[in-house]
């Protein structure tokens, strides 16, 4: 299904802009409805990825002739809210028709402050959180409207209503005494799911409202715009977005995949568009991706690097990234636990004379650096691939380490990587795993900066902010014969000398 969100709006645009912000800026980028139901102050800001369906003249829902179905409607229980609650079940009932898929509904002066993906759950007809009165009160039990997810398809197979005019705030005769006047938004659908157990069921989270922040009935309690406008100037941490302008992500790929980040700090780099290197061990490497990035006219002033499988924990929901590196030094990934050492680890699939080759390198060449290089072949947790972000120029710094490595490493070998790998498949582990193919094993350069990475943090960068490493994506491997053809280790010795 189309995973999608919806936002009723009425007279509060600020509270709305706010709202699609802070859903942008924890990682969301599903496409937002906006339902406008204003009569005096709509929407109408542009946002990438909203659509506005206008409904400011009545043209959709003429919220008047449905109210004048009901005559002998309670007017005292509306005169705070101009039977908002009836009009807003009105309103989600039209959007199941539109989005017919199911989507998360948001309320507009919600303020959303952690990822809330988790709602979206198929097996059941409805997540979000309860508001339980359990016969204490007069007033029903309800799935609030601030967050919550509508499996639409599910929902309306079982005959389950948002908006029941028989069931809703204000609506009946008999006033305040009549029970069914008491159903305020949600809860015929709560009701609904209850009674058609085991059919239909809802995944209720007690502690939701972690994620988000409420300005509550910013639509009719007197939409006071300078009292709204002070609570997002308190709240701006939740909806305000980052300026990081002077930072660039840089994601590493080798073939097709769907970028899972939409922020436009990221930019993708296919290695297959990029031109030639010096070094023949360019198979989809990482660095040579980074040395190709460092030869660019102007760089940012923060510059890091994740792949299309691997990515910084927060993904879409970018931090300050100058005020965390001015603060620490620089942003990496928590290291993962190998079980065994470094070097164990990388002799299990690669051929560990390379990296003796690479260790004697950087003794000889970078003995301030070799001792956080030793101590991390011998640790047994490591930094995973090249995900760092920093100051340009300290990443440049170490860029030319890994450049270098790279380069002395194919002076001592012959300066031939296919012929080594060609002349020692077993030393390569060629065909012991689907993924251990030649052109995996071509990586050599690549799987030292990996590890050089790793130390750099260590040695540089002490007190670096960590954050989770985020998986995505099945690996795919592109079989080296998929090439043109496969250069014959002279041809490509020729290649490297132009």
């Amino acid at each position: 299904m189309k995973k999608q969100i919806a936002i009723v709006h009425f007279n509060t645009p600020e509270l709305t802009e706010s709202c699609i912000l802070s859903i942008r800026k924890v990682g969301c980028h599903w496409p937002v409805t906006v339902l406008d139901n204003s009569d005096k102050r709509p929407f109408k800001v542009k946002m990438k990825g909203v659509t506005i369906i206008d409904n400011t003249k009545g043209q959709i829902i003429d919220f008047d002739e449905e109210l004048e179905r009901f005559p002998e409607r309670c007017w005292d229980m509306a005169k705070k809210s101009n039977y908002g609650s009836a009009k807003h079940m009105m309103s989600v009932q039209y959007l199941w028709g539109v989005l017919k898929e199911g989507f998360i509904l948001v309320e507009s002066d919600v303020l959303i402050r952690q990822p809330f993906d988790f709602l979206w759950d198929e097996q059941y007809a409805a997540t979000g959180k309860a508001q339980w009165f359990r016969g204490r009160r007069i007033e029903k039990d309800r799935l609030l409207p601030w967050l919550c997810y509508m499996n639409v398809p599910l929902l309306t197979a079982n005959g389950a209503r948002y908006y029941d005019p028989e069931r809703c705030w204000g609506l009946q005769p008999g006033g305040m005494q009549n029970p069914n006047n008491w159903y305020d938004t949600g809860a015929p659908l709560l009701e609904d799911i209850i009674k058609t157990k085991p059919q239909l069921s809802a995944r209720l989270y007690s502690d939701l409202d972690k994620c988000y922040i409420h300005y509550c009935g910013g639509s009719w309690r007197g939409n006071d715009i300078k009292q709204q406008a002070e609570w997002l100037s308190k709240n701006e941490t939740y909806w305000k977005p980052e300026d990081n302008s002077d930072a660039k992500i840089f994601i590493c790929t080798h073939t097709d995949f769907e970028p899972v980040v939409k922020n436009e700090i990221y930019e993708v780099l296919d290695s297959r568009k990029m031109k030639s290197g010096n070094v023949p061990d360019l198979y989809y490497s990482e660095l040579w991706q980074m040395k190709n990035v460092s030869e660019r006219k102007t760089l940012p002033k923060y510059i890091g690097f994740c792949h299309y499988r691997r990515y910084f924990g927060f993904m879409d929901a970018v931090p300050n990234i100058g005020k965390l590196i001015e603060a620490r030094g620089a942003i990496t990934t928590k290291k993962a636990d190998l079980n065994m050492t470094m070097r164990q680890q990388y002799a299990t699939w690669g051929n560990p004379e390379d990296l003796d080759i690479c260790t004697q390198i950087i003794n000889e060449k970078y003995p301030d650096f070799a001792p956080a290089w030793n101590r991390s072949l011998a640790s047994k947790q490591m930094h995973i691939g090249t995900l760092s972000i920093m100051k340009t120029d300290d990443w440049l710094e170490m860029l030319n380490v890994m450049w270098d490595v790279a380069q002395e490493y194919l002076k001592r070998i012959g300066g031939d990587i296919v012929k080594r790998v060609e002349e020692n498949p077993k030393a390569y582990h060629i065909g012991e795993q689907p993924f251990f193919t030649f052109t995996h094993e071509l990586r050599v350069g690549g799987q030292f900066a990996e590890r050089i990475n790793s130390a750099w943090m260590d040695w540089k960068f002490p007190r670096a902010y960590e954050v989770p490493l985020k998986v995505t994506h099945e690996k795919i491997e592109v079989p080296f014969e998929e090439k043109k053809s496969k250069p014959t280790s002279k041809k490509r010795a020729n290649k490297k000398g132009k």
